[in-house]
């Protein structure tokens, strides 16, 4: 079973239109706690084997949830609200070699799609 525990690079696709939103980087800590960059967010998570899902201290009602697979992982994030905003991601350990993504827009935040 994968262990979500690192470092992780994350692009998002809000609406799953495939579209891509923005790309982050992204951290998973053994205490169950997790931090992104550049985009400053942080949040708890907890895993159920290849299963990972969190949550923000900061953005209510958001959650991401993702099936992992080694250095792989893609899962659907939204908001718990009534027609919340709902999106796909994928991402992989930042070992992992990827395609940059440079599509933020100045100030546009995608790990919240704000």
């Amino acid at each position: 079973m994968a262990n979500v525990v690192g470092d992780w690079v994350l692009t998002t696709d809000w609406g799953c239109d495939g579209s891509i939103t923005g790309s982050f980087n992204q951290t998973f800590n053994a205490n169950g706690t997790w931090t992104s960059t550049p985009f400053s967010h942080k949040g708890r998570w907890f895993q159920v084997e290849g299963m990972v899902v969190w949550t923000f201290d900061d953005v209510p009602a958001l959650v991401y949830a993702a099936n992992l697979s080694g250095s792989w992982m893609a899962g659907a994030q939204g908001y718990e609200l009534a027609n919340g905003m709902k999106g796909c991601f994928g991402g992989h350990r930042s070992t992992v070699a990827g395609v940059a993504i440079a599509r933020e827009a100045k100030g546009h935040d995608p790990l919240v799609n704000k």
